[in-house]
């Protein structure tokens, strides 16, 4: 008797096209792909600032748009970036230091509930966000993303290596297998 086919998972790794390190970003995001989600879609931010207001475009690696309006029935959705300390990830890191999904006064900015939202409603049953940068669990932001998306949400309480693979790896491997958490993350 054959076992039914495994179902893969839907999944989307948002990266930034802008600022330090984008290519170290981009190697965890093509190894997580590799070797925990394959079919995962990596996309690419690129944000643009008009007189301080910001707007975030998404492309896939093969230079497809993207959007989450568009996307459905997801199981995770990684970040993979800087941030800073209870802040959301940052999508230009000493290159205009974008934070489109930020906060103010401990609360998610009006475009970083209507991201979180959004990411929220493309996610399914068993959706969860995993922010991998430093910080984005010590303070509020990582809750508020949890609130705004209906999911569980996994972030770092303190420093974290979103740039070095290994860590990256048995970060979310030990997310996938639901055991104990490797410091610094923390589940909000």
């Amino acid at each position: 008797m054959s076992k039914p086919p495994k179902k893969t998972k839907k999944v989307v790794i948002i990266i930034p096209s802008q600022g330090n390190d984008t290519n170290a970003f981009e190697d965890v995001a093509k190894k997580l792909k590799k070797d925990v989600y394959p079919g995962a879609t990596i996309v690419k931010t690129t944000v643009t600032d008009s007189s301080g207001d910001l707007s975030v475009s998404f492309k896939t690696t093969d230079g497809h748009p993207f959007t989450f309006d568009a996307t459905h029935d997801v199981s995770r959705v990684v970040t993979i970036s800087h941030s800073f300390s209870g802040d959301g990830p940052n999508l230009a890191y000493h290159d205009g230091g974008y934070q489109p999904w930020g906060q103010k006064d401990s609360e998610l900015s009006d475009s970083g509930k209507l991201f979180w939202e959004s990411v929220g409603s493309s996610l399914g049953s068993d959706g969860k966000v995993i922010l991998l940068g430093c910080f984005m669990g010590s303070g509020t932001y990582a809750g508020n993303v949890a609130k705004a998306t209906g999911k569980h949400v996994y972030a770092a309480t303190d420093l974290f290596g979103a740039g070095d693979d290994k860590t990256a790896l048995k970060t979310v491997r030990a997310i996938e297998k639901g055991g104990k958490l490797p410091s610094p993350m923390k589940e909000f």
